[in-house]
């Protein structure tokens, strides 16, 4: 109903004696309540238009600045994501953010690398699935360097809630065991893995893999033995 439907039907109202006390008494709160809902629905138009302008723009930005990145100008591809790191829209400030620790990677700053994808981990406009993708790249880069307390730290919540970064969880967790030299949690977990229905093919291969290698080491067998 526009405008002026509605105080062509108020004044038929007043018109007639019947409709006149409830006009005097909710007329003027009436008027008030359709300006209200005439702006309100001009409003959200015009922040629905203004999203999709935004999402656009940053799309076309992040497009440009992955361009960049493909074509071996770091720098400028860095300044690019950094800006819709800080500016964009959600969803794109937190593939930029990816993208800045990717970065980070190739150049060798795991430190920091690692820093960033912790930070994704945690922060609330983070995607359930994202976070998952940041936790295993950061326990991926931790590997060679962190104790297994670290690592089951970084990845057992994945693993309890049934993420599906589980089953790369549980790889990494075996990995990280064999390196230290813990055969039996190492083989805990690829056991795991190969018992899992759900394991994917590539994965359950690389789990046999090291299972071959785990059964073959002295303290694998002297811990079968008992």
């Amino acid at each position: 109903m526009s405008d002026r439907d509605f105080f062509r039907e108020v004044d038929e109202a007043v018109r007639q004696d019947k409709y006149k006390a409830l006009l005097d008494r909710y007329g003027i709160y009436a008027v008030f309540a359709a300006g209200l809902f005439v702006a309100g629905v001009a409003g959200y138009k015009g922040w629905t238009y203004w999203q999709e302008s935004q999402a656009q723009a940053a799309g076309t930005e992040f497009g440009t600045a992955l361009a960049l990145q493909d074509s071996g100008d770091a720098a400028k591809a860095q300044d690019a994501f950094t800006a819709l790191a800080e500016k964009g829209p959600v969803g794109y400030r937190v593939l930029a953010r990816f993208q800045l620790a990717s970065a980070e990677v190739q150049t060798g700053d795991k430190d920091k690398a690692v820093a960033l994808y912790d930070a994704l981990a945690t922060d609330g406009d983070t995607d359930t699935i994202l976070k998952g993708l940041a936790t295993i790249q950061a326990a991926t880069l931790r590997l060679d360097t962190a104790d297994y307390a670290e690592m089951e730290r970084r990845l057992k919540g994945l693993i309890d809630q049934g993420s599906p970064w589980s089953y790369s969880a549980r790889e990494l967790l075996g990995l990280s065991a064999y390196r230290l030299n813990n055969m039996p949690e190492a083989e805990k977990q690829f056991s795991a893995l190969i018992a899992d229905q759900g394991t994917p093919s590539n994965l359950r291969e690389r789990a046999d893999v090291m299972l071959a290698l785990i059964v073959g080491t002295p303290q694998s067998l002297s811990t079968t033995a008992k």
